[in-house]
């Protein structure tokens, strides 16, 4: 879908990808690496484009901000192929699109924006410059937003910055007037002090939170056997991404 005034900001937004490359390669392994996740979020966070739609209409509509397991571009070094949520069988059947359609039974024109949100989380401390480039994703002006992120922070960047501070700026600029229904996640894999923080930082400014780190504890839940590769396999299986899917609409049903 093209946008008013998107290729003099794409030009912006690849300038400042490169000035914070520094940060997408450093800082450290990421904290979802101590538990089987080997994708590299530094080589997501490198990556061109951060916001992609889908469907008709300009505004309005779903927005899913996230990593891997919002959409991961193919790579055939690590056996993936798809261009989705990392580790379902086909785009059809990520969290994404699941909850796009089951929203879309009782709205069936909405449109769909997907933003890419490994960048964020491999450089939130230069929160200030990175927002910008999601610019995009706030003029979609979403009805419903889901914010799945964490696992790809550098817990020594996490120590040394208070992550929360930079993540509740995020979540200001992206439903800047609060008239979206909003959902955020706790990280896929135990990220144990930010996970904890995440869900005080949900109490404390009455936003719902869906812990999917327990969703990935059950049986089943992730594709393991299904992948040679232990970090993909570590992902959602399709029971997994309709777990989320399920889990996200009835939170977002609810308000």
């Amino acid at each position: 879908m093209a946008m008013k005034g998107l290729t003099k900001f794409s030009v912006f937004a690849g300038a400042l990808l490169a000035s914070c490359a520094f940060a997408a390669e450093g800082g450290g392994d990421t904290i979802s690496a101590k538990f089987g996740n080997t994708v590299s979020g530094a080589a997501q966070a490198q990556a061109p484009q951060l916001v992609y739609f889908e469907g008709n209409g300009k505004s309005g509509g779903l927005l899913c901000m996230g990593h891997s397991l919002t959409k991961h571009a193919p790579a055939p070094e690590l056996g993936w192929f798809s261009d989705c949520g990392m580790a379902a069988s086909k785009k059809e059947n990520d969290y994404v699109h699941l909850l796009w359609e089951k929203l879309k039974k009782g709205n069936p024109d909405i449109p769909l924006c997907i933003a890419k949100g490994a960048f964020f989380e491999r450089n939130f401390a230069d929160a200030d410059k990175i927002l910008p480039l999601y610019k995009q994703a706030r003029d979609f002006k979403p009805k419903w937003i889901v914010i799945s992120l964490v696992d790809n922070v550098s817990p020594k960047t996490a120590a040394e910055h208070d992550f929360i501070k930079y993540y509740a700026k995020l979540v200001k600029y992206l439903n800047p007037d609060g008239a979206a229904k909003m959902v955020i996640t706790t990280g896929w894999y135990p990220t144990n002090k930010l996970n904890d923080r995440l869900k005080e930082f949900a109490k404390q400014n009455s936003i719902t939170i869906v812990d999917i780190c327990a969703i990935a504890q059950k049986e089943g839940m992730t594709a393991k056997g299904k992948f040679a590769h232990s970090g993909v396999a570590s992902h959602p299986s399709d029971a997994g991404m309709a777990a989320l899917a399920d889990a996200y609409y009835k939170a977002l049903s609810r308000q």
